[in-house]
């Protein structure tokens, strides 16, 4: 873990490059001393930047502070098509991408869900729901029905799903603008772990002002780098229990929908079958050897959708454009998360090395304190080397049905730990 931080914090500098762009961006000083209302000065890539977020002209005019009309006009001169990127997406292609994606219903019945957030993600503009569902009626009218019938309720923990198996699914989420900050998949439950996702995931979008967990030991050091970075006075680290963090516990729910339900039916069935047994080790390993990167996978196909899925009750918004909106908004207030994103020392790596240097926690250390309670994920006891791990994935990859290849897996660990 140490390793992959040190290669992450030696990478912030470019992040830190990037944000500083948006930044600059979206700074320019109006002409005064002439007549009339000062002008604007709007670029080709502020225009970009806000249609690649999937903004509507009216809300792009409201954050320049001009008129549709004038930005039309200037879109126009600037060669940005604004009218034109809605029409160059024709019904065949549409279909042609929805057919596609549809094709995962079978590990995702409610993929349909997404759908809109999915075509934007690949960069499919489309400017009516409705559009969408007038084509997914035609590829598959069942799966149509089923998006305003199907309802789903998880009367207990989210945990519940990977602890039997070994993975551990983390994710954080922006309160305000539901914007999902990470969401990664793991084999084990240490506080290293999480903190390592919880930095990579503020190169991106910038230390928070507070951060909300329940009472978990998972979520020690996250608490401590908060206190350090921020300080105790700022109630930068909140506690209290799940339930009442609405919006995790609502994003729990989603993700196991439309992610790990398919795989939960999955490794039931492979246990029903007798081709799996939680308590052996090999059956295990061979799980997470196959398991893992695909779910990794699903759940930033996830992400990617959710970001940018339209909200009813924030005028159609997505967490996207929410996100942007209010960090744009804030930039000249004393906005604490602003200033962590554009400040002078925003995301700059001295500003997580140098405190956690002082307070001896540099570098991060890897194993958790046993005296934190905490939700404990035992490790498979079965070890590979890195040459035996490579002659079984050689072995393995070929194979697309994932529980032919993770019968296969077992197979192949067995005969490497024979030899």
């Amino acid at each position: 873990v140490d390793e992959n931080l040190l290669k992450y914090i030696s990478g912030k500098h470019e992040l830190y490059s990037v944000h500083k762009h948006y930044a600059d961006a979206f700074e320019y000083d109006s002409i005064l001393g002439g007549r009339g209302r000062p002008a604007i000065h709007i670029t080709r890539e502020q225009i970009n930047f806000l249609l690649a977020q999937g903004h509507t002209v009216k809300r792009m005019a409201n954050i320049f502070g001009c008129s549709t009309s004038f930005l039309y006009k200037k879109s126009k001169a600037l060669g940005v098509p604004i009218r034109g990127r809605l029409a160059a997406v024709t019904d065949e292609d549409l279909e042609t991408n929805i057919r596609q994606l549809q094709s995962l219903k079978t590990r995702c019945p409610s993929l349909n869900q997404m759908m809109q957030g999915l075509l934007h993600a690949q960069g499919l503009v489309v400017p009516r729901y409705l559009k969408i569902s007038g084509i997914y009626f035609r590829v598959d009218d069942l799966e149509l029905n089923s998006l305003y019938t199907f309802a789903y309720i998880i009367p207990y923990t989210f945990f519940v799903f990977p602890f039997r198996w070994g993975f551990v699914v983390h994710g954080g989420i922006d309160g305000c603008s539901r914007l999902i900050i990470y969401l990664n998949c793991s084999t084990d439950n240490r506080a290293s772990t999480v903190l390592f996702h919880f930095l990579k995931a503020t190169g991106l979008y910038g230390l928070p002002s507070r951060v909300r967990s329940d009472h978990g030991g998972e979520n020690v050091q996250v608490a401590l780098v908060m206190n350090l970075l921020q300080g105790i006075e700022c109630r930068s680290h909140l506690t209290g229990e799940s339930i009442h963090n609405q919006r995790i516990e609502r994003l729990w729910r989603d993700v196991f929908l439309h992610v790990l339900e398919p795989f939960y039916s999955t490794f039931y069935n492979l246990e029903d079958s007798a081709f799996s047994d939680p308590s052996n080790d090999v059956h295990k390993l061979s799980l997470h050897i196959v398991f893992l990167p695909e779910i990794q996978s699903r759940l930033e196909q996830f992400r990617k959708a959710w970001s940018h899925h339209s909200l009813r009750t924030e005028n159609n918004k997505t967490p996207t454009q929410i996100w942007t909106e209010q960090m744009l908004a804030k930039m000249g207030a004393n906005s604490t998360a602003t200033n962590n994103m554009f400040g002078e020392n925003s995301n700059a790596p001295e500003t997580l090395e140098e405190p956690l240097q002082q307070h001896g926690l540099w570098p991060l250390p890897t194993t958790d304190a046993e005296e934190v309670p905490s939700v404990v994920v035992e490790p498979t006891q079965t070890r590979l080397s890195q040459q035996q791990l490579q002659s079984v994935n050689l072995a393995v990859n070929h194979i697309s049905d994932l529980k032919e290849k993770y019968q296969a897996c077992c197979a192949e660990i067995a005969n490497a730990l024979l030899i």
